[in-house]
Formats: C-alpha cells, sequence, structure tokens
C-alpha cells in the first residue's frame, strides 16, 4: 500500500510541474496578428496585434524579425507640437502584468523595413517577437488592406536620426 501511495504522489507532483509549466510558458498570447497591405512600390509597412500577458509580472517586448523584411522596429507614432504624426523607434514595449497592449494604426505597432517580397492581400508574413525573459513568440500575421475608416489618419513621418 505504501508503494502505491508513493508512485501516487511522485505521479501527482509530475503533472502539477508539468501543469505549471505548460502556464508559465503561455504567459504571452498573441491575438489578431495582422500586417497592413502596401502599394508594390513601397518598401515598408507595419505590422499590428493584441500582445496580452496572462502573467503576474509584467513582460518586455525588446526585438522582433521576420524573413520577408530586412529590419523591424517597435515603433510608437506621437503626434508633434506642431501637430504631426510622427513615428518614433522604442528600444522596448512593456506588456503590464495581467494587461495587454494594443498595436494598431496610429499607435502602437511593428515595423516592417526594407520588404524582401511583393505582399498582397491574403499572403502570410511571419514575425518573432523577443521578449526580455528570453521567450519567443513566432506568429503568421495575414496582409490585410487598410481598414477604411483607418485610410484618413494622418501620414506619419518616420524621425530622422
Amino acid at each position: 500500500m505504501k508503494t502505491f501511495i508513493a508512485k501516487f504522489i511522485f505521479a501527482l507532483m509530475l503533472v502539477t510541474q508539468f501543469a505549471i509549466a505548460a502556464e508559465e510558458q503561455a504567459t504571452i498570447r498573441v491575438n489578431d496578428p495582422w500586417v497592413r497591405e502596401a502599394p508594390p512600390s513601397a518598401t515598408l509597412t507595419a505590422a499590428y496585434m493584441v500582445i496580452e500577458n496572462t502573467s503576474s509580472q509584467e513582460q518586455t517586448l525588446v526585438a522582433a524579425t521576420s524573413p520577408a523584411f530586412a529590419k523591424v522596429e517597435i515603433h510608437q507614432t506621437v503626434k508633434k507640437e506642431d501637430g504631426m504624426m510622427q513615428m518614433v523607434p522604442m528600444p522596448k514595449l512593456a506588456i503590464p502584468a495581467s494587461g495587454k497592449v494594443v498595436l494598431k494604426p496610429g499607435d502602437y505597432h511593428i515595423m516592417l523595413i526594407d520588404r524582401k517580397q511583393d505582399l498582397k492581400e491574403g499572403d502570410k508574413v511571419d514575425l518573432t517577437l523577443e521578449f526580455a525573459s528570453g521567450d519567443k513568440v513566432v506568429l503568421s500575421a495575414p496582409v490585410r488592406k487598410m481598414p477604411a475608416m483607418e485610410m484618413n489618419h494622418p501620414m506619419h513621418q518616420p524621425e530622422n536620426k
């Protein structure tokens, strides 16, 4: 009987460890990722999504990569003193504990620079998001046309360095 109880307790501990490990690995969820369709002459575009942090600690997005683009940056669109909108690179983006950050046109976004291939509506763009914790989230974002209500948004001007 003692052997059975010992085996049962050991099995229960293993199941608990696997459940905890699975929960820790799934702390970042990405919902509704998409990439803006750009004209064939454009060499850059942007990716949007909702990044959700299900953990009890802040997570920090520090980089992103894509095989379809030479360079990928985290950006935020800000309003300058003259009223013009400007895209500003950010070294990182904090995702609050048990919270989310929405990447959308006119706000936070992933800037995709120097396109290596033509992309049209319906294509997929592979992206890898890298976090300060060392975690990576790999996703495939569909290319979509810009929603009609966003088409009237003022054009953004990249920051010159």
